[in-house]
């Protein structure tokens, strides 16, 4: 059945309306005719199915037949803090993180980033990686999309480290902890795990973040690129708590 974005759903009508370009989406790709049956989901967690009806103003009206509980569970929430690189690179991280069931994404400039562009051209590349995140959402099957951040400098983000449960940065700086050892039995709430740009983070910014109760990690013997890096956190953290920790 294929799946559709939506911002709301007007309960008391059991009444959706699918916007243009999720209409034209539906029409033009899938073939959706009325009377097909089709799955909502608004990326807040809630789910719908649904019939195809007629198209108003360019947009496909759809009755909700059922209201489908959301089934996507993890005993943690994962952060993604990660320095802005290449653009290409930069989107395929923010679909995978999707896929991998990150909470959030925040995208940082650090000391050795090496993209750097105006605010304006920063809106741009925001709205490029919610796209992108609304249609990864609509591929794996995910009802909640990750939150994902304006970029903001890393050194104004440092001080907001204390409000997550666990904070880990993965840098080559330095004496770190292989990752499994840097996980607690328990899982924690709220983890943020933190991947540099292509030169790394900064000393300045390593210690900077140990301070402020970050946990260095090691990912191994092989230097990883940074999508790599980011892939690799959210995987095996993920595997860790549903799948490790709950065996022993």
């Amino acid at each position: 059945m294929h799946r559709f974005y939506i911002n709301t759903i007007k309960s008391s009508e059991d009444l959706a309306m699918l916007d243009a370009e999720e209409t034209r989406h539906a029409v033009s790709v899938f073939r959706i005719k009325k009377g097909d049956a089709l799955e909502l989901f608004d990326g807040k967690g809630h789910r719908y199915l649904g019939i195809a009806g007629e198209i108003s103003k360019g947009q496909l009206s759809v009755q909700i037949t059922e209201n489908k509980e959301s089934f996507f569970s993890s005993p943690v929430q994962i952060t993604l803090g990660v320095a802005v690189f290449r653009p290409e690179r930069m989107e395929m991280l923010v679909q995978k993180a999707c896929e991998l069931g990150a909470h959030a994404i925040i995208p940082l400039v650090t000391e050795r980033s090496i993209v750097k562009l105006s605010a304006d051209r920063w809106e741009t590349k925001l709205e490029r990686w919610q796209k992108i995140i609304q249609e990864s959402c609509k591929q794996c099957g995910l009802p909640f999309a990750p939150e994902i951040s304006a970029p903001r400098l890393f050194k104004n983000f440092i001080p907001e480290i204390k409000n997550y449960d666990l904070a880990l940065i993965s840098t080559l700086e330095g004496v770190s902890l292989p990752l499994a050892q840097a996980l607690p039995q328990t899982p924690p709430r709220r983890i943020l795990a933190l991947v540099g740009p292509e030169g790394d983070f900064s000393p300045n910014e390593v210690q900077r973040v140990l301070e402020a109760q970050a946990k260095s990690v090691s990912l191994g013997p092989l230097v990883l690129r940074s999508e790599t890096a980011g892939i690799y956190l959210l995987s095996a953290i993920h595997f860790f708590y549903r799948e490790v920790a709950i065996v022993k």
